[in-house]
């Protein structure tokens, strides 16, 4: 392990061994000096067994977090980081050869934090439309930090002694810690700045279903968060909410008709089943789900 290095990338991963390696590959061909960065893998299910194809470079190390949550790790990674810049993505991400460089330099124009730019690709056996599902909704980054101050951990960089004053992510939460603690970070005086060249490439689901999995884990954290607190009728109003019709799609022009067809029924059915899910944790004893 190097000594003293400036920047500390931190990856959580869950049973990811067959996707783990692109993304470490990736952070060896930064245009970045290895010799002032650490990589902390994060393994959150310390009974799998690590294959024993996966080398790892002197200056990457691996550490288990028993714990449940993807949250509990990084906070782990964030205890054991010896570097002043904490750098988070997932073990799914590919990260473009300059993201390190471009993501250090915001630091040196007084930034405190750095949320990225996300794009997506189709792996080989992806569906189409769970593609252009993920590319048109998913991780909108520069609306995300420049209107809420929030950001995903999926591509974050963060001064270390922001954690130190804010304190460590959330881990009570399934999902959406990383936009809590940002935005707490934010409204505590520190820098959240958009980085449009800090790039990360994220793999589009395969298939609906998995996004409709994804919809029942980020609705068990939404229910976790605030909906189990509401009244009934506060429930029923916000499930309404979610429930309006997404016409706004139709006037989506770079979509031919059938593709905006597909992904209106698809986005509100997405929406039916999250309001489901709500409301299955909330009457029948049903626990949220980690997926």
């Amino acid at each position: 392990m190097i000594e003293t290095p400036d920047v500390s990338v931190i990856i959580p991963t869950f049973r990811e061994w067959d996707i783990l390696p692109k993304c470490l590959q990736a952070l060896q061909n930064q245009a970045f000096p290895q010799e002032k960065l650490e990589v902390l893998i994060i393994n959150n299910d310390p009974t799998s067994v690590v294959p024993n194809s996966l080398k790892l470079p002197n200056n990457m190390t691996l550490f288990d977090q028993p714990k449940p949550g993807s949250y509990a790790s990084r906070n782990l990674g964030i205890d054991r980081a010896k570097g002043k810049i904490l750098a988070f993505t997932d073990s799914d991400c590919i990260p473009d050869s300059n993201w390190l460089a471009n993501g250090v330099k915001y630091f040196e124009k007084g930034a405190d934090l750095v949320g990225g730019r996300v794009t997506f690709f189709k792996e080989a056996d992806g569906e189409e439309l769970a593609f252009l599902y993920e590319r048109q909704f998913s991780f909108n980054q520069k609306r995300n930090i420049e209107v809420n101050n929030q950001s995903i951990t999926a591509n974050l960089f963060v001064k270390k002694e922001v954690f130190d004053k804010v304190g460590s992510f959330p881990e009570g939460l399934l999902s959406g810690g990383d936009f809590e603690w940002t935005k707490k970070a934010s409204k505590s005086g520190f820098k959240l700045v958009y980085g449009e060249d800090v790039i990360i490439s994220h793999p589009a689901r395969k298939s609906t279903a998995s996004l409709k999995k994804k919809k029942k884990r980020t609705s068990g954290g939404m229910y976790i968060k605030f909906f189990r607190d509401f009244s009934f009728l506060k429930k029923v109003s916000y499930a309404l909410f979610l429930l309006r019709p997404p016409v706004t799609i139709f006037f989506i022009r770079k979509y031919s008709i059938i593709q905006r067809v597909r992904l209106f029924f698809l986005r509100w059915q997405l929406e039916w089943i999250g309001v489901q899910e709500l409301f299955k944790l909330s009457f029948t004893g049903k626990s949220a789900e980690r997926v």
